[in-house]
């Protein structure tokens, strides 16, 4: 643990015996030290490895080959070595790292300090070995260490992410859409946030590339308008509400403020029918992710940093008329939700509702559907639009 550098009889005692020195703990201190010294370097007396300094003892380090020492050593020689170097040298590290250090015989608190500490060391050193194997096409030990370093710290996104990647340039893309799910459930559940642009640029394109095989065909568009009571309601058949397509629904975030995306993707997922499959921030990105993503459902904030979500809807549904669009806002205005049946979108929810009804209404709209909760329609007042306009009945 302190290879080439002295360490004190009192510091040793510490270790052996904890606050709980027997009367003879130098002495005998000093006879293991003596054993010990005849075990490494019979013959040699006080010339060998084992030196008395000052108060304690050291290890010569030009003696001695330390299988810790070399593990250390090679790791650092390949944080600066080319690419095919530094795996040669991190395969050899991790070789010599297989067994837990010292063993298991030694409980102490400060022996199971160490071994955690050097699990770490272990661990990073996995981690840059699947990164470096992933550079230079070994496709197959970057699973492998990807995968044993995310077992290991299922919180190190730096392991999902070489685990993840090897899964998609070994062309495995399934199991790496289902590792990219294992990762955001867990880093979800246990810090509360999202995976980072590089995992989530990754699900992005695993996801496009079976896009084409999971789209399902859309029915054909009913009705909608209002009730006698004035507040708007879904007009369609029942069977046209009814799910149609298997598996889960692969659904689009349009919503500039991250921590809602974010917070909204992690619900979704949770789902066992629900997927979000990305989330934009703007208008142009909106339009740019529905044709590379080609979701089910998009969800959109009204209100986007370069214009309205309608804008988005629209440049979408000129494009898609069949597909699926819900809107989120806190107060839209009378124009805007007659714009919006008159276009196609599906529904109008606020924002701060509940994520049941949420989710609910992503479950069943329907292009054509007009599906307005009634806490946006309360807040009107009595006003309500004329049914001569695009809601009438």
């Amino acid at each position: 643990m302190n290879f080439g550098t002295a360490v004190s009889k009192t510091r040793l005692m510490d270790l052996l015996w904890g606050g709980n020195h027997p009367a003879v703990a130098l002495p005998t201190l000093e006879s293991y030290v003596s054993v010990l010294r005849r075990h490494l370097q019979p013959g040699t007396g006080r010339t060998g490895p084992l030196r008395t300094v000052t108060g304690g003892y050291t290890i010569d380090r030009s003696l001695v080959e330390l299988d810790l020492d070399r593990f250390e050593t090679l790791t650092k020689m390949a944080s600066q070595a080319e690419p095919g170097a530094a795996l040669e040298l991190l395969t050899e590290a991790l070789d010599l790292a297989s067994a837990p250090l010292l063993g298991d015989e030694l409980l102490p608190a400060w022996a199971e300090e160490e071994r955690a500490t050097h699990a770490a060391q272990v661990s990073l050193a996995r981690v840059m070995a699947a990164e470096t194997a992933l550079s230079v096409g070994e496709v197959g030990k970057a699973i492998a260490w990807g995968g044993a370093a995310a077992k290991e710290d299922p919180l190190n996104e730096r392991a999902w992410t070489a685990l993840i990647l090897g899964l998609e340039q070994n062309g495995e893309n399934t199991e790496a859409l289902r590792a990219y799910d294992r990762c955001r459930r867990t880093i979800d559940q246990e810090l509360g946030c999202a995976p980072g642009p590089a995992l989530r640029e990754a699900q992005t394109r695993l996801l496009r590339s079976t896009a084409a095989t999971s789209r399902p065909a859309e029915p054909h568009r009913p009705s909608h308008g209002f009730t006698d009571g004035g507040s708007i309601a879904l007009m369609t058949d029942p069977d046209v509400v009814t799910r149609q397509e298997t598996g889960r629904l692969r659904i689009l975030i349009v919503d500039d403020h991250t921590t809602f995306s974010d917070l909204l993707a992690g619900a979704l997922d949770r789902e066992p029918d629900l997927q979000s499959v990305g989330a934009a921030k703007s208008v142009a990105s909106a339009v740019t992710m529905f044709r590379d993503l080609g979701p089910d459902v998009v969800i959109m904030d009204l209100y986007l940093p370069d214009g309205s979500g309608l804008n988005a809807a629209e440049r979408i549904l000129a494009e898609a008329p069949e597909t699926r669009i819900v809107m989120l806002t806190g107060n839209p205005s009378q124009e805007a939700l007659r714009e919006a049946a008159r276009m196609g979108i599906c529904g109008f929810l606020p924002k701060d509702g509940a994520l049941g009804v949420m989710l609910d209404t992503l479950r069943h709209a329907h292009a054509g559907n007009m599906i307005v909760n009634p806490s946006l329609v309360a807040r009107w007042g009595s006003t309500v639009p004329s049914a001569s306009g695009p809601l009438g009945k």
